[in-house]
């Protein structure tokens, strides 16, 4: 995963990523499993998925916008309006964001709406994002959704999540800064699974994308398929074991820190070799316990084959 980081112009700053970690899904076909039923998801490719379609940062994904600076109707936000870093709320409606890449392309951001999570997830917001294709002497800016949309054409939302994903898919805390994360992708997944930033989970959060993705080595590949469904669990109580199946692995923000060498692996699905790490790492005794410092293990349904 390649990013391309903003430096603050103008109204605000931004990153973008540009994926390259193998397969994404256009956002139109959404994977399901956006929030956990006794901690069973579906896993992803996907580090963000959000696609610039159009311009000349085609695939691109945002990451990393900055808080200060922003205009909402000629008017400065402040940072009263979030709450961790994050947006919080339905005034941010209407803002403007201008960033400039370290390749010198610039993104000029639209938040269009905002939705008020349920549940669990009442503390969340998501919004409806676009961002500037081009600009028409007749028709002045014309806009297009940052994540794309689904299977009725409706804009995909994201969720403002505190920080950054560094060029490996290392997850870096800010005070300053925050991904617009599109739902159903799985940095999304993992902030609705409950890892958020704003409780504390950022170890939790960095350590879930590295396990849906099944990004073993910490490097920011990718070694699974979409929708292979798993069991995720954590040291912290969010989400709890409710499944007896076969432990896969255990999870820390650099990758796996264990692999069992009992059971079937995500990384059989890709029909390559093992990841490098994986032998180094492999024992038979792997995702038991938390005891030797997993912060998630993740299990796969007996009936996994590869």
């Amino acid at each position: 995963m390649r990013y391309l980081c903003f430096m603050l112009v103008a109204l605000s700053g931004c990153c973008l990523g540009v994926g390259d970690d193998g397969p994404q899904l256009d956002v139109g076909q959404t994977e399901q499993g956006i929030t956990s039923y006794n901690g069973t998801s579906l896993n992803g490719t996907s580090l963000n998925g959000t696609s610039l379609n159009g311009t000349s940062l085609n695939g691109t994904s945002l990451n990393g916008t900055s808080l200060n600076g922003t205009s909402l109707n000629g008017t400065a936000i402040s940072t009263s309006s979030t709450v961790g870093t994050s947006l919080a709320g339905a005034n941010v409606v209407g803002s403007t964001w201008n960033g400039t890449a370290s390749n010198g392309a610039v993104v000029k951001l639209r938040i269009d709406s905002a939705l008020q999570g349920t549940g669990t997830n009442a503390d969340l917001w998501f919004y409806g994002v676009s961002y500037a294709t081009a600009t028409s002497n007749t028709t002045g800016i014309m806009w297009a959704p940052l994540c794309g949309v689904d299977s009725s054409n409706v804009p995909v939302l994201a969720v403002a999540v505190a920080g950054v994903w560094g060029t490996s898919g290392t997850y870096a805390a800010s005070s300053s800064n925050f991904t617009f994360a599109c739902r159903a992708k799985t940095i999304a997944k993992c902030v609705e699974l409950g890892y958020k930033t704003t409780k504390g989970y950022a170890d939790q959060l960095a350590s879930c994308v590295r396990l849906l993705r099944a990004d073993y080595c910490g490097t920011g590949v990718s070694n699974t398929i979409d929708g292979t469904l798993l069991n995720l669990y954590d040291n912290v109580g969010v989400q709890l074991d409710t499944e007896p199946w076969s432990p896969e692995a255990e999870w820390t923000p650099a990758g796996a820190r264990c692999i069992n060498t009992n059971n079937n692996v995500r990384y059989q699905l890709t029909g390559t070799v093992d990841p490098s790490c994986a032998k180094k790492e492999m024992t038979a005794t792997c995702g038991t316990s938390f005891v030797r410092g997993a912060i998630l293990i993740d299990e796969l349904p007996f009936n996994f084959h590869p």
